[in-house]
């Protein structure tokens, strides 16, 4: 993954599984298609999954999901993690539960 590459793909929604696309297949009950791309690198189904994982309570999966995408210093990506940890009460480095 290379963060520019990312930037350019989801700041013009091309090459990449779109946004309102995600939404549609989790709406139509398709979570799994979700999560089958999100394990593809597809940021938009990454970013989901990686918020429902972490209302599971399956927070370190959801972490494993978005470490690829904080590798490559992409700062959507590092936004995305503190907004989840802060979502779990992780944001000042003690947990909630």
């Amino acid at each position: 993954m290379d963060a520019a590459d990312l930037d350019c793909r989801t700041r013009t929604q091309t090459g990449c599984v779109p946004r309102h696309l995600v939404s549609r297949l989790l709406e139509l009950g398709n979570p799994g298609t979700v999560e089958l791309w999100a394990g593809r690198g597809e940021w938009f189904c990454a970013r989901e999954w990686a918020r429902l994982l972490g209302e599971q309570g399956r927070r370190a999966e959801a972490l494993e999901m978005l470490a690829p995408y904080l590798a490559t210093g992409w700062w959507t990506a590092t936004e995305t993690m503190a907004e989840l940890l802060e979502s779990w009460g992780r944001a000042n480095g003690r947990q909630s539960c």
